[in-house]
């Protein structure tokens, strides 16, 4: 009789403890593997999507900016700009830090006849609007363009026609030649 008690005690201690063990902080053991489980999943879940966000989104940039006819490019391989793709415009001109030297467009006496005492950061041949009206995107401000690449900043830019600072120019309103004009906020590199 003594060895039936002695068992049944020991059994129910094993139980008890079995019971103790298959609960943490009085939530189950199996729930707690669950919800593990599930999280582990969702983390991976976002950070595939991450990814995939932020390769299509290179994508699209470095499509737009090394193909000569890419997004947001006419036929011609003039980049067409309105007043929404102006500040990606100009911030893709700072980042890649050339300037075509144009061959019939004067640029700084364009800006004269404006009456912008400043010099020329960037500038670039574009077609503005959906009539992809020829036009020159002029970017100038106070600082110059390693400066504006490393701390950011505002800059001014505007769209002209290309008729702007030419000779027949001299005679014409301004305001004809100005297709658009604003600031733009600049990040840095």
């Amino acid at each position: 009789m003594t060895s039936r008690r002695s068992r049944s005690s020991a059994t129910r201690r094993t139980r008890g403890k079995r019971s103790h063990v298959a609960s943490m902080l009085g939530v189950p053991v199996p729930l707690v593997l669950v919800a593990f489980i599930l999280a582990a999943l969702l983390g991976v879940q976002l950070t595939v999507a991450l990814e995939q966000s932020t390769a299509s989104r290179s994508r699209a940039v470095s499509s737009s900016v090394d193909t000569g006819t890419g997004a947001g490019k006419n036929s011609s391989g003039l980049p067409v700009v309105n007043e929404t793709a102006l500040g990606t415009e100009v911030q893709r001109l700072v980042d890649a830090g050339m300037i075509v030297p144009p061959t019939t467009f004067d640029a700084t006496t364009c800006l004269r006849s404006q009456g912008i005492p400043e010099s020329i950061l960037i500038m670039e041949e574009v077609a503005w609007n959906a009539d992809e009206t020829p036009g020159w995107l002029l970017v100038y401000g106070p600082m110059d363009r390693e400066t504006l690449r490393a701390n950011g900043g505002t800059v001014s830019a505007l769209v002209v026609t290309p008729e702007c600072g030419s000779p027949d120019s001299d005679a014409a309103d301004p305001d004809q030649m100005r297709l658009w004009s604003g600031e733009v906020m600049i990040g840095s590199l």
